[in-house]
């Protein structure tokens, strides 16, 4: 058996709410090359799993890379021996995130889409495995894997920007075709891996896996065919691929509304609600008409306004306002251009005729009902909002904009702040629906926590004074690397602990088993926004967070809302957004593949199927001990 050299990782005590350092204990060792173990295994669908969809290729795959060294536990045996063969990691039980650094010779993988690597659960329980790509947490991908299986973990590389080739041919597009995608995190280009970090989140049990066969996947090249332009078709979709419930003409569209409604009709949605949506078979507790919150059996709750538990799980964006995107000095790019840039608008025309506002609007509230979501997201149309047929968050904006930023000690802006939040009481703080409101959202004027007392200690005076029967939901905190945060980040959330009647954040993660507030904070928390994206379906971005396909969409769909639901602190989830951002990119170049529904009003089936098994059960999964 070949040995590596052993060190020992530090990382943040972040969860205990302590600010010292500390010492994982990891083993990690070389492991046999065992007879028969499996190359590149795909993940078998479960029976209740729709069958793995077309669309992306992970093909090629590049030459597998020697791991030169490994980091783990300490104890230092033959240091830098190269392995070729299954590498065993034993993830001790933690309440942290252990993890195991492989290093490999520096390789360009500029024109692939990222790295895989195989793992083998060789444990006795089913195993999340997260991986960094160059410790970069935005290049990150995760697979789960049952005891006795192989497969495989992709890590999409994104770039922090795209090169000015890849601009100069796709203006206006944070991913584009081939699948370079660019954020404002990520990784420089030329792409250069050199290591990948292996870990898990807070596992309950010892976890051991075998880690094998790390090789660059895909190619991201741009397209050089002659004819590639224009490349988007009159329905606002990708012209040069194939993929299930691609829309190929008007016929498709109109027959996919019964198609629908078929499966509307057997899904009605969960039996045991409410009118909100709380919990009809739970507990009664006090009804005041309104929403607010209370600790029951030692978890936070939101209680709906005829005194039932409640537990908000959602989508943002609901609306068709977000899907426009730029036609103007792209005239190539399309093959009969939207009228506005808004091909969503006008498949939805198409669809269900001029009038079409008041039947997909109708459509959508039936939708969530049988997908077992219970609350419109924050940006929600006011008129979907005004049918009082589901609860809602307001999403407000304090006024910075129009006085040169958020400013609490700029007299103009508390001013301001008063007149948006008036504005905003003449309609929400009458109304039994509106479950609360956030003000602002991921605020990065300042991490001074001297500042944000004043922000917070301002905006709740008012919101209390003006709307004092709806919750104050604070400010949707970016905190996605929680609990690894500086200090003074905690501190915040303190603060908005004080003045708050709910935390929230915007939590871009893949599980919430690792989130808890800090040490002596108890207070109720939501999530804001979160969500997957894959390649498969004709989009060039996967947002935030990214998955192989849509079924991998749909399992990191569950996992995140179970995580959630059994998190003690957080009375809510909600998804960002309603449909996916358009082909070609919104406004500012975001065209993510992050909607329940795509550009033609058709909904992810596997996201849905995905959204009913945690939906039509919440409440047992939220109430269980």
């Amino acid at each position: 058996m070949n040995s590596i050299r052993l060190r020992t990782r530090r990382v943040d005590r972040c969860r205990r709410g302590l600010r010292g350092r500390f010492y994982l204990p990891f083993a990690l060792v070389a492991a046999p090359l065992l007879l028969g173990l499996p190359g590149c295994v795909s993940r078998a669908p479960r029976a209740d799993e729709n069958p793995p969809p077309v669309g992306l290729e992970t093909k090629p795959e590049g030459p597998q890379l020697a791991v030169l060294d490994a980091v783990g536990e300490s104890g230092t045996v033959a240091a830098g021996v190269a392995q070729k063969g299954p590498i065993l990691v034993r993830f001790p039980r933690s309440d942290e995130r252990p993890l195991a650094v492989l290093s490999f010779a520096p390789i360009d993988i500029n024109d692939r889409l990222g790295l895989a690597l195989n793992v083998r659960n060789v444990g006795r329980e089913p195993a999340l495995i997260y991986a960094d790509l160059n410790g970069d947490t935005w290049v990150r991908g995760y697979v789960s894997v049952a005891p006795g299986h192989t497969d495989t973990l992709y890590v999409f590389a994104r770039r922090k920007k795209l090169s000015a080739e890849a601009v100069e041919k796709f203006p206006g597009m944070h991913g584009i075709p081939g699948g370079k995608m660019s954020l404002w995190a990520g990784i420089e280009e030329p792409i250069v891996a050199q290591d990948l970090r292996v870990f898990v989140v807070a596992p309950r049990a010892e976890t051991s896996i075998e880690v094998s066969r790390v090789r660059p996947f895909g190619s991201s090249k741009l397209p050089a065919a002659p004819d590639f332009f224009p490349f988007i078709d009159r329905y606002g979709q990708y012209r040069h691929r194939d993929w299930p419930g691609k829309i190929h003409d008007d016929a498709e569209l109109k027959a996919n509304i019964a198609r629908e409604d078929a499966d509307l009709g057997a899904h009605p949605g969960p039996a045991d609600r409410d009118r909100f949506g709380g919990w009809a078979t739970g507990p009664q507790l006090a009804s005041t008409g309104n929403f607010r919150v209370e600790k029951y059996d030692g978890k936070w709750w939101l209680v709906d306004p005829d005194g039932r538990l409640f537990w908000a799980s959602g989508l943002d964006m609901v609306g068709t306002f977000q899907s426009t995107t730029r036609i103007q000095g792209r005239e190539r790019f399309y093959a009969d251009p939207a009228p506005g840039g808004n091909f969503l608008s006008r498949n939805l025309q198409w669809k269900y005729g001029d009038n079409w506002r008041d039947p997909l609007n109708a459509r959508l509230l039936q939708r969530f009902h049988s997908w077992g979501l219970n609350t419109l997201g924050g940006g929600a149309d006011r008129a979907i909002v005004e049918q009082h047929k589901m609860p809602y968050t307001a999403l407000l904006n304090s006024g910075g904009r129009a006085v040169g930023g958020i400013d609490p000690d700029n007299p103009a802006w508390v001013e301001a702040m008063r007149r948006a939040l008036t504005t905003a009481a003449a309609q929400l703080k009458d109304d039994p629906w509106c479950i609360g409101f956030f003000v602002d959202n991921e605020i990065h004027v300042s991490y001074d926590p001297a500042w944000w007392e004043k922000y917070y200690r301002q905006v709740s005076a008012v919101a209390k004074e003006l709307m004092p029967n709806k919750l104050y939901l604070g400010s949707r905190l970016d905190y996605h690397d929680w609990p690894d945060v500086e200090p003074n980040r905690f501190e915040i959330v303190r603060l908005a602990a004080k003045y708050c009647d709910v935390i929230s954040f915007n939590f871009y993660k893949f599980t919430l088993d690792d989130v808890a507030l800090p040490a002596g904070v108890d207070r109720p928390a939501i999530i804001g926004e979160f969500h997957f994206g894959a390649l498969d379906r004709g989009q060039f971005h996967t947002g935030l967070r990214s998955v192989v396909d849509q079924n991998h969409r749909a399992e990191a769909y569950r996992n995140y809302v179970g995580s959630a639901a059994k998190n003690p602190a957080l009375v809510g989830a909600l998804w960002f957004q309603c449909y996916d951002e358009s082909t070609t990119g919104r406004f500012d170049g975001e065209n993510y593949q992050i909607g329940f529904l795509d550009i033609c009003d058709t909904p992810y089936v596997e996201t849905v199927n995905a959204a009913r098994s945690v939906g039509y059960t919440l409440y047992a999964l939220r109430s269980a001990k």
